[in-house]
C-alpha cells in the first residue's frame, strides 16, 4: 500500500480503549491502513475484527460478515480468472479459484499483512501473533474485512483490494501452465500450511519397456494419495498430485473449527 493510501486511512477515534494492547482507535487506524481505505463509519471495521469469543451487545462478532464477504470474494476472484485466462476451461478456472480462496491461502495472507494482531479475542484464546489461531478464524477474518470494505466502499473498493492482494497469489498458482501442472498447484497449497513439501514415490512399474505403466503415490504430512498411473514417471506424478489436490481442498475447507483453538504453525516466508 502506498503512503498516500495510508494517509487517507484515518478512522474516527471515538470508541473506548480496549482492555489489552492497542486502543480501539489504534487498531482501526492500522486496519484501515492495511486495507487502503478511509472509513467514514468504523463500526463495520471493528465488527469485522471481533471474534465470537469477544462479542458483546454493543459489538457483535464478524460471523454474519463472513457470509457476505465470502460471496463478494468469490465473485471478484471468479471475474478476475474469467478475464485473465480466457483460454482456461471451466474446470481449470474452478481449480485455480479453489486454491486462491482456500482457507489456507486466506489465513496466510492475514498473517503476512498483520491483521491477526488486530483481532478482538476473548479470554483464553491464544494469540501469540496469530501463530496459534486456527486457520478458519484467520480465513474468516479476511472475508469479514472484505465485507466491511464492501459495505462502505462498494464493489469497486473490494475489487481493488482483492486484485492487489490475491493477484500475485493467482499468478503464482497459474505459473508453469497450471492447467497441466498439478504438482505445482499441490506444492503451493501444501506449503501455505506447512514447511514440508509433497513426496512422490514410484510403487510399481507394469508392462514391457515399450509399453510400461508407472504407478506413483504422493505423501503429504504422512498421508498418502493416489496412485497416479501414467506412461512415464512425470505423467504418473501429475495424476497422483491431482488426486491429492482434490482431496486436500475438501479437507482444508472442513478443518479448524473456530471453537477448537489448536496450534497452527506459521508458514515460512517464501
Amino acid at each position: 500500500m502506498t503512503t498516500e493510501s495510508a494517509d487517507r486511512a484515518r478512522p474516527a477515534a471515538t470508541v473506548p480503549k480496549s482492555a489489552k494492547g492497542k486502543s480501539d482507535s489504534e487498531r482501526l487506524v492500522r486496519a484501515a491502513e492495511l486495507l487502503g481505505y478511509e472509513f467514514k463509519n468504523t463500526d463495520p471495521l471493528r465488527h469485522a475484527l471481533t471474534h465470537s469469543s469477544a462479542k458483546s451487545s454493543k459489538h457483535p462478532s464478524n460471523e454474519r460478515m463472513e457470509f457476505l464477504g465470502d460471496a463478494v470474494l468469490g465473485l471478484i476472484v471468479s471475474e478476475m480468472l474469467y478475464r485473465m485466462y480466457p483460454d482456461f476451461p471451466e474446470g481449470e478456472l474452478t481449480r485455480v479459484k479453489s486454491v486462491a480462496v482456500s482457507r489456507a491461502v486466506l489465513a496466510d495472507r492475514v498473517r503476512e499483512m498483520g491483521f491477526a494482531e488486530l483481532m478482538y479475542l476473548g479470554k483464553g484464546v491464544r494469540r501469540e501473533g496469530g501463530a496459534r489461531l486456527p486457520t478458519s478464524i484467520l480465513a474468516n477474518l479476511y472475508e469479514a474485512l472484505l465485507c466491511a470494505l464492501y459495505e462502505e466502499g462498494g464493489l469497486e473498493e473490494a475489487r481493488r483490494f482483492v486484485e492487489a492482494d490475491l493477484g500475485p497469489v493467482i499468478q503464482s498458482i497459474t505459473n508453469h501452465q497450471f492447467q497441466q501442472n498439478y504438482k505445482s498447484a499441490l506444492q503451493h497449497l501444501v506449503q501455505s500450511k506447512s514447511d514440508r513439501a509433497p513426496a512422490y514415490k514410484v510403487i510399481s512399474e507394469v508392462g514391457p519397456d515399450h509399453q510400461k505403466e508407472f504407478h506413483v503415490v504422493v505423501s503429504v504430512d504422512g498421508v498418502t494419495f493416489g496412485p497416479g498411473v501414467g506412461r512415464n514417471k512425470k505423467e504418473a506424478e501429475q495424476r497422483a498430485a491431482k488426486a491429492a489436490l482434490t482431496e486436500l481442498l475438501k479437507e482444508f475447507d472442513k478443518e479448524d473449527d473456530d471453537d477448537d483453538l489448536l496450534e497452527v504453525p506459521v508458514p515460512e516466508d517464501e
